[in-house]
């Protein structure tokens, strides 16, 4: 009983701070989107977020985030991954304000650098062979929901071509907003 009053007394006083500063992390499902979707399935996406709070309805957030996805064709020694870390400054903007309530609808877009890998099977039990890594420049649009400490989202990131293949992911994640 004490464990069950300890976790609703941290999610009903975790909501009434307004502090500037707040952090972010969770993880969730990614797919590739774009001319990467002949050649993904869903992967996964993790991400970490520092923000700080511009107003009622504004924070500025800086986010690092992993989206990994593979091809998996019918003859394995094709299998392809690619893992994405977009390190992206974005603007949030909250529809309803962030006080008075414990939903928190808002709307994002950012930009930033994005390092991509693409890498290639080698049989099992060995380690993928790197293909290519490079930085291009992303765009990142979204939106989402705070629910008490809970942090809802889902983005699309556009992160330049590579070899004429435009790379693109969406991602849904669920996380901590502290």
């Amino acid at each position: 009983m004490k464990k069950i009053l300890f976790l609703f007394s941290f999610l009903f006083f975790s909501t009434l701070s307004m502090a500037q500063i707040h952090f972010g992390i969770g993880g969730g499902g990614s797919q590739g989107v774009g001319d990467l979707s002949p050649f993904s399935s869903t992967g996964f996406s993790a991400y970490i977020e520092f923000g700080y709070n511009a107003g009622d309805k504004w924070d500025g957030i800086l986010s690092g985030q992993v989206n990994g996805f593979a091809a998996i064709p019918i003859d394995p020694s094709l299998t392809h991954a690619w893992y994405q870390v977009p390190i992206i400054a974005s603007g949030r903007y909250y529809f309803l304000g962030k006080e008075g309530t414990l939903f928190h609808p808002y709307v994002q877009g950012g930009f930033g650098g994005v390092k991509s890998y693409f890498l290639q099977a080698r049989g099992t039990g060995q380690d993928p062979k790197l293909i290519d890594d490079f930085w291009s420049f992303g765009l990142r649009g979204g939106v989402g929901a705070t629910i008490a400490i809970f942090n809802l989202q889902m983005n699309y990131l556009y992160s330049g071509n590579y070899q004429g293949y435009t790379l693109g992911a969406l991602d849904f994640t669920i996380g901590f907003y502290f």
